[in-house]
């Protein structure tokens, strides 16, 4: 029977101080650890708690305690003092070291701290529309959500990642008319193009697409819409130039001859909705073709999911019309310009605002109405809406769910909050409380702009191939004689994670304008440099070779440069599980520059292999190590490729 798994001192340390500090102030534990941080001044040690916080006076008292409790637990490397109402916690760096060696001699390794309640997590991310490859757009969802699934697996909980099928809805349909018009399928033209299924159904859409816009314009005596005309006709120049020219013309004519082009796509929405045949084959051969250029992609960028979730599924077991029903019999449901609907206003009326817990979990923008929310196009047809709300019934149901995270871009925060609002309206509290919207912003790239009706978008694909071409120049330079299969491995590696924590570091609030030559950055700030640490970290160590750590000696790393990087190390797993409570991958890509930057700084000037005094040597190549494994570790969470060489 494995025994429990070794912790490291600051997540021991962290779970006696909170215990003891939440007994002596009756607070909930978890509100006393989100109070203890690292101090502004390294003075006052390297953990602080505000006791002026929660009582005016007896703050020595209150340290006297805690000093008690940690006695009592076996820990020596923690000193504890009071100035001006905070409860300082300083560390020894000389009793901290050998705590860490008889820990690495065990076979330990860092590991974000431990849930101490873990949960099941739902994170459902990616969800492209299956209509063209993956684009950047895409790619910010994806290495998001992943590291947030990554993140909080660390942590312990057990996290279920889903991928939703959106082929239920117009565009969809849109793609289906144009290989009904051009008598294709996506295999055949992906190999007459050379290209994958996903882009050649991108191609499709876009004619498609555009044909009709152009189609809708034409005879019009409108300003705008000549200048729109316009820019359709520029946009099909350009299309026609990148697929094959009889596919280009079948579409284009054969959108000419519709008599109502946004009819022919409206009726196959309707039948292919309804199940019907040809359509239900149709659309669902499109998207199971782009769904394998997709798993092409996302595997090569390090992200998998456990399910793959069709909206064309949840309508057609009748999970949809259930709710449907739910809302009918509610006494929520309105007609609102013309068509069937959820009272919203209403719902916040009567559910929000009375309730604290509602209120606090669930809060609405402040002076911004929120409308009703249509179930029903008056065709009969339901919106992504009325099927996002059956999606996260379904969520709950199909995985036992405590909690949801929905990665959606910030455009959608308000059919969000609309769904969270009709889940509570119609009586399902603990879904509507437990569901998140993490959203984010946009990413661009200089001088591309994003139009995927019009062709006009930067794929990951692309990105990846022309982060790796670039990486491949560095590489070689770095390693001169190297085998073209190295190059390849550590380009492709590199790639990746550039890409990958470019996306992720800003924060899911801040627009990114993604530039390669930053975003490749062997020298600071990037993924890249932080691959590159862990490999030279790596070096040293194999140039050390085996570490003794009965030779060892902790005194060498209780002072100075030497010290400060052991104790930034070790706030490692501290660090990566706020990250994971505050769903904020991007404080964990903060910490692992601040740790790279640090170690980097070290070593250059305090020479591990050189160190003339033995117990010292191996004391500094446990601390190498120590760093070596947090930044391993770390990485990964991110879903960047730790690497031995580069």
């Amino acid at each position: 029977m494995a025994g429990k798994p070794l912790l490291d001192p600051l997540t021991r340390l962290m779970e006696v101080l909170s215990a003891a500090l939440s007994d002596y102030l009756g607070l909930p534990r978890g509100e006393v650890e989100r109070q203890i941080t690292r101090p502004p001044r390294s003075e006052y040690g390297d953990l602080s708690f505000p006791l002026l916080r929660y009582q005016r006076e007896n703050w020595d008292a209150a340290a006297e305690t805690v000093r008690g409790r940690l006695w009592e637990e076996g820990i020596r490397f923690a000193g504890v003092e009071v100035f001006r109402g905070f409860l300082n916690v300083r560390l020894d760096g000389e009793q901290l070291a050998e705590e860490v060696f008889r820990l690495q001699a065990a076979g330990w390794a860092p590991k974000p701290s431990p849930a101490p309640e873990p949960g099941v997590v739902v994170v459902e991310h990616t969800s492209a529309n299956p209509i063209h490859p993956l684009h950047m757009g895409h790619a910010r969802n994806a290495a998001l959500g992943d590291s947030l699934a990554r993140l909080l697996r660390g942590r312990g909980h057990r996290v279920n990642v889903r991928f939703y099928v959106d082929d239920v809805g117009r565009q969809s349909a849109v793609a289906a008319l144009g290989f009904k018009l051009a008598g294709t399928t996506p295999g055949e033209l992906a190999e007459r193009m050379g290209v994958k299924k996903d882009w050649a159904v991108g191609w499709v859409y876009s004619v498609t697409h555009t044909a009709m816009d152009a189609v809708r314009l034409r005879g019009s005596e409108a300003v705008e819409d000549k200048a729109k005309l316009d820019e359709a006709l520029a946009a099909l120049a350009r299309l026609k130039e990148k697929g094959p020219r009889e596919v280009f013309e079948a579409i284009l004519e054969g959108v000419g001859r519709l008599e109502d082009p946004e009819e022919a796509v409206a009726g196959i929405m309707r039948r292919y909705e309804a199940g019907l045949e040809p359509e239900k084959s149709l659309v669902r051969g499109i998207a199971e073709a782009v769904l394998e250029g997709f798993r092409e992609t996302l595997e090569r960028f390090g992200v998998s999911f456990d399910a793959w979730d069709w909206e064309s599924w949840l309508v057609w077991s009748g999970r949809v019309a259930r709710v449907i029903e739910e809302a009918r019999r509610s006494r929520y449901h309105i007609i609102y310009k013309g068509a069937e609907a959820l009272d919203i206003p209403r719902i916040i009326r009567e559910l929000v605002e009375p309730d604290s817990e509602v209120r606090s979990r669930m809060p609405l923008p402040r002076g911004f109405e929120i409308p009703p929310l249509i179930l029903v196009r008056s065709d009969g047809t339901t919106l992504y809406t009325t099927r996002d709300i059956a999606y996260s019934i379904y969520k709950f149901e199909a995985t036992g769910a405590d909690s949801v995270v929905n990665v959606v871009g910030a455009d959608q925060r308000l059919p969000q909050l609309q769904v969270r609002l009709a889940l509570l309206g119609l009586g399902y509290r603990r879904e509507a409380l437990n569901m998140l919207h993490y959203d984010y912003e946009i990413v661009r790239l200089p001088g591309r702009r994003m139009r995927s009706r019009r062709g006009e978008y930067v794929a990951l694909d692309e990105v990846l191939d022309e982060a790796k071409a670039r990486a491949a120049v560095e590489v070689r330079e770095r390693n001169p004689g190297a085998s073209e299969e190295f190059v390849e491995r550590v380009a492709e590696a590199v790639a990746v994670g550039a890409v990958r924590f470019a996306l992720v570091r800003p924060g899911r609030a801040k627009p990114i304008t993604l530039q390669l030559e930053k975003v490749l950055d062997f020298k600071e700030n990037s993924g890249p440099y932080l691959q590159y640490t862990h490999a030279r970290a790596n070096s040293i160590l194999e140039k050390h070779g085996p570490i003794d750590y009965l030779k060892a000696r902790p005194a060498a790393l209780a002072e100075g440069d030497r010290r400060e990087l052991l104790v930034e190390a070790l706030r490692f797993p501290l660090v990566a599980a706020k990250a994971a409570d505050d769903l904020a991958p991007e404080d964990l890509a903060s910490y692992l520059l601040r740790l790279a930057d640090e170690f980097n700084s070290w070593y250059q000037k305090d020479s591990v292999i050189h160190e003339l005094d033995e117990g010292a040597r191996h004391a500094k190549a446990a601390l190498v190590k120590l760093v070596r494994d947090t930044l391993a570790e770390g990485l990964s969470l991110l879903g960047v490729e730790p690497l031995e060489k580069m």
